[in-house]
């Protein structure tokens, strides 16, 4: 088998490819990093930065960062509506790489021009609900996480029709997590209450 598998430097490729950043947007190539790859284009409004990691899942992320909130969102998860958007992982061949460069860049242009431009109340008001979708899953995975997985329930209940094979699964952990936490109850609810002697 003679498999090819890209080299780990990637930088000059992503550089190359989101140069349209700095000439179209005027945005500024503000820090690079080479291992793992990352590129941080940068705005007064925010930022978009691009990384990849061929020693983790060898994703090519792209990210915005929306400065006056100080968040940042994930193009495939606010893109989550959007046929052709999802996140690809093991991209270690060359031309697929190259291609996933295309893709990527191409995503970014087609549905996030506003934020490139300078427009994020455009930007969030255009992707109000994957960004409210995106709100709930962290509200929801914090609330189980710090304890409470009834409110975790609720807030996963309330994004059934948007539900992903994770949110589903974080579904279930909670529910049994209350199921658990209700035979507890009834176990202590049926003991009699002991009484110290003096």
């Amino acid at each position: 088998m003679n498999a090819r598998v890209i080299g780990a430097n990637v930088l000059p490729l992503v550089e190359r490819q989101f140069r349209f950043l700095v000439d179209e947007y005027g945005l500024t190539l503000a820090q690079t990093s080479d291992i793992p790859t990352g590129a941080w284009y940068r705005s007064p409004r925010g930022a978009v930065v691009v990384q990849y990691d061929l020693m983790r899942d060898a994703a090519l992320d792209v990210s915005l960062e929306v400065k006056v909130t100080n968040e940042t969102h994930g193009l495939c998860e606010i893109l989550e509506f959007v046929a052709g958007a999802e996140r690809r992982v093991d991209v270690r061949d060359p031309d697929a790489f190259a291609a996933e460069l295309e893709r990527m860049s191409g995503l970014l242009v087609r549905h996030c021009e506003d934020f490139l431009r300078g427009d994020v109340p455009g930007f969030t008001t255009r992707f109000r609900e994957a960004l409210l979708v995106k709100r709930c899953r962290q509200l929801a995975s914090e609330e189980f996480q710090q304890g409470d997985p009834r409110r975790a329930l609720r807030l996963l209940g309330a994004l059934r029709s948007y539900w992903s094979e994770s949110d589903r699964e974080r579904h279930e952990r909670s529910l049994e997590r209350c199921r658990q936490s209700a035979d507890v109850r009834k176990l202590e609810g049926g003991r009699t209450p002991l009484r110290l002697l003096r």
